[in-house]
């Protein structure tokens, strides 16, 4: 049976063939850019980064308080749905998990505010 060929290098401007999957599409010359799934293992799972059950909770209630609805949206005049649970003061910058610190965003709002910070 012959082997199948092998695909371009994930990086657009690079013409290497990868034959193997080893580097998860990435040529040898590439190799170190695969590295982004090893980086989230070792931050650990959900609730190793503290949004375990507590976390899961805490976000039910707020998407309740909230309606379901994105805050900034809201803010704007439109009623968009919201799924995503946001620190309004992040975690990094000393913001904590109280429910006056969290709101719902819908994920380009999310997206937005956390390319910000």
């Amino acid at each position: 049976m012959p082997t199948r060929p092998g695909k371009a290098c994930r990086v657009n401007s690079c013409g290497n063939i990868v034959k193997d999957h080893s580097h998860r599409g990435y040529c040898e010359a590439h190799k170190d850019r695969a590295g982004w799934h090893n980086n989230e293992r070792l931050k650990g799972n959900d609730t190793k980064r503290g949004y375990g059950w507590e976390w899961r909770k805490l976000r039910k209630i707020v998407l309740e308080r909230d309606n379901h609805l994105c805050q900034i949206c809201l803010k704007k005049g439109k009623a968009v749905t919201g799924n995503q649970c946001d620190h309004i003061i992040p975690k990094s910058r000393g913001g904590t998990d109280s429910l006056s610190n969290l709101q719902i965003l819908c994920v380009d709002c999310h997206r937005k505010k956390t390319a910000k910070e």
